[in-house]
């Protein structure tokens, strides 16, 4: 018969190896293996380009060096139609917004989830721009990610981040554009009178729709590149002429 005096090394070391186990950290996420688990708009996820597995992370590494250097008098925050200000855009940003401290945290592909994960991940930290000009939610939209309500919820929640990392600036709350195809469009229809309820105190509402609509009710393509998402050069003068004189 075995007696405690025999069994209780190996119930010691059963004990012990479970706290060890217990105590062991959990280990991080491989951001770059692939895109975040599924959530709803309001949940925060890392964003993940499958052609390029380590670019959306080193886009973000790059918003936080901007950060880092300061002087951002506004803060553009968005998906890749902000993002294209760096590039179909280019030149309206050098005419228009360069000269008022602007920044463009624009990264192609983001729904709310990223924004909201990249302000939680320390790129508003630290910075106190008079004016953050916020576009976000048609890429939900596309991968089908909320209903129109949820995703309200979720640019909802974005405005309350922001405002949470830097409480006396201004929020320019833009709809969302008009698009080609039309399943896509109805579904922008819908989500916009929901976003423009945002818009109460420092969130101020900027509607785009007369700009890039026309009187037949489709989106003007030659403000768009070929896909009827993007923006071509036009489109962003367009666009700088209703916004600039918000912000100045």
């Amino acid at each position: 018969m075995k007696t405690l005096r025999h069994l209780l090394p190996g119930v010691l070391g059963l004990s012990l190896a479970a706290l060890s186990f217990a105590q062991e950290p959990a280990v991080a996420p491989d951001m770059t293996a692939g895109p975040a688990p599924v959530g709803k708009p309001w949940e925060p996820g890392w964003g993940f380009w499958p052609k390029v597995p380590q670019a959306w992370q080193q886009t973000h590494q790059g918003m936080l060096k901007k950060r880092d250097k300061g002087g951002i008098g506004i803060l553009f925050l968005g998906d890749s139609i902000t993002a294209g200000w760096s590039g179909a855009g280019k030149e309206t940003w050098a005419a228009e917004f360069e000269p008022l401290k602007a920044a463009n945290f624009g990264i192609g592909g983001d729904t709310t989830r990223q924004t909201l994960w990249r302000i939680g991940q320390g790129e508003l930290d630290g910075l106190k721009p008079e004016t953050v000009v916020l576009m976000i939610g048609v890429n939900n939209i596309f991968q089908n990610n909320g209903t129109d309500a949820e995703i309200a919820k979720g640019v909802e929640e974005v405005i309350k981040r922001i405002q949470a990392k830097t409480p006396d600036s201004t929020i320019i709350l833009q709809s969302v554009l008009p698009l080609k195809a039309e399943a896509f469009d109805k579904r922008v229809q819908a989500v916009n009178p929901l976003i423009e309820k945002l818009a109460v105190g420092k969130v101020r509402w900027l509607d785009l729709t007369p700009t890039f609509r026309g009187a037949d009710g489709k989106s003007i393509q030659e403000l768009y590149t070929e896909d009827g998402t993007h923006l071509g050069p036009k489109g962003y003068e367009a666009w700088a002429k209703v916004l600039a004189p918000v912000l100045k």
